[in-house]
């Protein structure tokens, strides 16, 4: 009885026929290689392969060889290449090896058959000073090695390297990896490593110094070459960095600009990644240079940080601009917003506008009556009291009134700071600015003279307290109440303690010329000030408050033409739809050679 298949069957079957033959692959062993290496006066080496390939069962026939180089200088003009002792006519660069050249088989080692590839060649560049002896020269080399992928089995490998005979033994050193043997043969001497069963699927790097006396040329190398030629031998090192860079210059492009220019970035970013692949050499010089850059744009913005005072029409030679607080006259003078937003606080606990709970940290209370939120009645209020309120202060008072028993420091006083920047910038309009500043530093300097001179410490504290603030308003101000402190005179303000404070208290003075502690010197008045300003410094970012833009340039306009010019290249379109390796050296030569054994 004769079996019939439907001839849909019969296609199937054919083309799983055909498609296990399309599938099928190089596999094949390389039982022997051995690997002879002699070093040339001029610092080139001859390289000699003799490699066993065993093509296994059922795989595709090793019709090609890849050999790896050790660099990309290589003349295929002096290389020659035989099978089983017959030359082979073709070496051409390899496809699949970088730097590397192919060579056809003919004939072909078919499956179950085995071969002997042997190829010889010179290759320049190899011996180099080594950088532990000068009286010495270096060589570093791995043999080729194959794809794990094809390859099967473990190879018995010989690496063996050849000197003149006028070289003793004992004078060729290894470089971590020890002699399997030493050779004294006719004529020469030679060292050899025999590492059997291995896989052959990585680099065998060996390493050997020997007399420079034999050689009449080594590269040389300095520690920069060096490090220059493991940068380049390290691709995968380069990549890991090149993507920390990326994220690093980012951050810093952004800081830097205040979070504008994207569409500039995109660019920056596309030609940085560009050029980072493709030039080792900018990549070492990117490193070094990018780190102090960043120091020195950070230090640019540390500086202009400071400097919030938004820019305003000053007539040069126009009026002096009289009738400014200490707090706006200490904006003018674009004194730290910390100290500025102090010397506001300081300047209605003075008048009582607000009293002392609490030192450290501060927090105060509206003093009663002041509770109300109409800006007039309280006006009216503190008229009748005897004082005034001033615009920014009113606005200080709405913070304490929405977060009653919170410390300063946690207010948000966001708004009062812009009111108080841009309202004094406002009341400067027209004047002289340059005049104004040197205007209020001369009745800073005139109050410290004064009270200076004053000797009588009962009239001196009633000078300090009605000129405080403007004495606080000194560039050294801190320096001077310490200097004061430190000879026994111990200041602390009428109002700086409260009836309910629950901080530390004003300390004792200690006899004149008696020794001034570390804690008398904290809890002073000047340092208790201090403490007030830097804790409200953390909180008063000119950036954060929208009193001036982050960045050293702002490129928003950048992003605007870019963003028009696109869309103008859109509208004109008229819209639309949608194995190889590497090796690392270490203090010499170094010669890789990669991947090959057919594909």
């Amino acid at each position: 009885m004769k079996l019939r298949l439907p001839p849909v069957i019969i296609i199937i079957i054919a083309g799983l026929f055909c498609a296990a033959a399309l599938a099928q692959d190089y596999s094949f062993e390389v039982p022997e290689l051995e690997f002879h290496v002699t070093p040339n006066p001029d610092a080139s080496v001859k390289l000699e392969y003799k490699i066993t390939f065993l093509c296994n069962d059922g795989a595709k026939p090793i019709d090609i060889v890849d050999i790896g180089m050790p660099h990309s200088n290589y003349d295929i003009g002096n290389m020659t290449a035989y099978l089983d002792g017959e030359q082979l006519p073709t070496i051409r660069r390899s496809e699949v090896v970088t730097p590397g050249v192919e060579v056809p088989l003919s004939p072909e080692i078919g499956p179950g058959q085995t071969g002997l590839f042997e190829m010889t060649f010179t290759m320049p560049d190899l011996v180099y000073q080594d950088t532990t002896d000068a009286d010495l020269a270096s060589l570093q080399i791995t043999p080729t090695w194959f794809d794990g992928d094809y390859m099967t089995g473990t190879t018995d490998l010989g690496i063996i390297i050849y000197f003149p005979d006028s070289v003793q033994l004992e004078e060729i050193l290894h470089q971590g990896d020890n002699f399997t043997q030493k050779l004294d043969l006719d004529n020469k001497k030679a060292v050899a490593w025999v590492k059997k069963g291995i896989y052959l699927t990585g680099a065998h790097q060996v390493g050997v110094s020997f007399p420079k006396r034999i050689q009449d040329r080594v590269v040389r190398m300095t520690k920069w070459l060096l490090l220059y030629k493991w940068w380049v031998d390290n691709p995968e090192m380069r990549g890991f960095l090149g993507l920390v860079f990326l994220v690093l210059f980012g951050i810093f492009y952004y800081r830097f600009t205040g979070g504008t220019g994207t569409c500039l970035f995109i660019f920056m970013l596309a030609g940085l990644i560009f050029v980072w692949v493709a030039s080792p050499i900018f990549q070492l010089l990117f490193l070094p240079v990018f780190i102090p850059v960043w120091i020195l744009a950070e230090r640019s913005l540390k500086r202009k940080k400071g400097k919030y005072f938004p820019a305003i029409e000053s007539v040069p030679g126009a009026d002096i601009k009289r009738g400014l607080a200490v707090p706006e006259a200490a904006v003018v003078l674009e004194q730290p917003l910390g100290r500025v937003l102090t010397m506001a606080v300081f300047g209605m606990l003075k008048k009582k506008l607000v009293g002392i709970i609490n030192r450290e940290p501060l927090e105060v209370a509206i003093e009663s009556g002041y509770e109300i939120e109409k800006y007039s009645d309280r006006r009216n209020l503190a008229r009748d009291r005897g004082t005034t309120i001033r615009a920014y202060e009113q606005r200080i008072l709405d913070a304490i009134v929405e977060r009653p028993d919170v410390p300063i420091e946690k207010l948000d006083l966001s708004e009062a700071m812009k009111f108080l920047v841009s309202n004094t910038a406002k009341r400067m309009e027209g004047f002289d600015l340059e005049l104004t500043r040197e205007y209020y530093l001369s009745i800073v300097n005139k109050a410290w003279q004064e009270a200076k001179e004053i000797g009588e410490l009962e009239e001196r504290t009633e000078f300090v307290d009605d000129n405080l603030l403007w004495l606080m308003l000194a560039a050294n101000s801190t320096d001077e109440f310490h200097g004061w402190h430190n000879r026994g005179y111990h200041y602390q303000p009428t109002w700086g303690h409260g009836g309910a404070t629950t901080g530390a208290p004003a300390p004792s003075a200690p006899a004149v010329g008696g020794r001034t502690t570390v804690g008398d010197v904290a809890a002073s008045f000047a340092g208790w000030s201090q403490n007030v300003s830097g804790n409200l410094a953390n909180t008063l970012d000119p950036v954060g408050l929208g009193i001036m833009k982050g960045g050293g340039i702002n490129l928003s306009g950048v992003d605007k033409v870019s963003m028009d010019m696109l869309s103008s290249m859109a509208e004109s379109s008229g819209g639309g739809g949608g194995g190889g390796g590497g090796c690392a050296c270490a203090g010499c030569a170094c010669a890789c050679a990669c991947a090959g054994g057919g594909r």
